[in-house]
C-alpha cells in the first residue's frame, strides 16, 4: 500500500490551509491526491484538547484507523499516535494531527 498525501481538508465545506488548527474540531473531511475521500471525527466533545479521532472512508464507510493525542512529546511539540483499523500495535507517531491522519491514508 502506498501512502497518499492530503490534497484538501474541508470543514463544513470550507477549505482549510496546512496551518489550520484541526485539533478542536468535531469533524473534518479529507481528500487525497489519489482521489480517495475520508471523514475524520473526534470521538469526544471538541472542547479543550480532544484526544481521539476516528478516520473512516467517505466512499464506503469502512474504518481506516485511529489517531490518539498522547500529549507533549519533545519540548514545544505534541505527539499523536496513529493505528490502522484492525492492527494490534500503533503504526507510529507524528507531531501534528494533519500528518498523523495522512499516515493512515491510501
Amino acid at each position: 500500500m502506498v501512502q497518499a498525501n492530503i490534497s484538501t481538508v474541508t470543514v463544513q465545506g470550507r477549505p482549510q490551509d496546512r496551518d489550520a488548527d484541526l485539533d478542536h474540531l468535531p469533524r473534518f473531511d479529507v481528500e487525497t491526491d489519489t482521489g480517495h475521500r475520508y471523514v475524520v471525527t473526534c470521538d469526544g466533545p471538541p472542547v479543550g484538547a480532544p484526544s481521539d479521532w476516528t478516520v473512516t472512508s467517505a466512499d464506503d464507510g469502512r474504518p481506516v484507523g485511529h489517531v490518539r493525542l498522547q500529549g507533549a512529546g519533545m519540548p514545544g511539540a505534541t505527539e499523536y499516535r496513529f493505528k490502522r483499523a484492525g492492527a494490534f500495535f500503533t503504526g507510529g507517531k507524528q507531531f501534528d494531527l494533519w500528518n498523523a491522519v495522512q499516515s493512515l491514508l491510501e
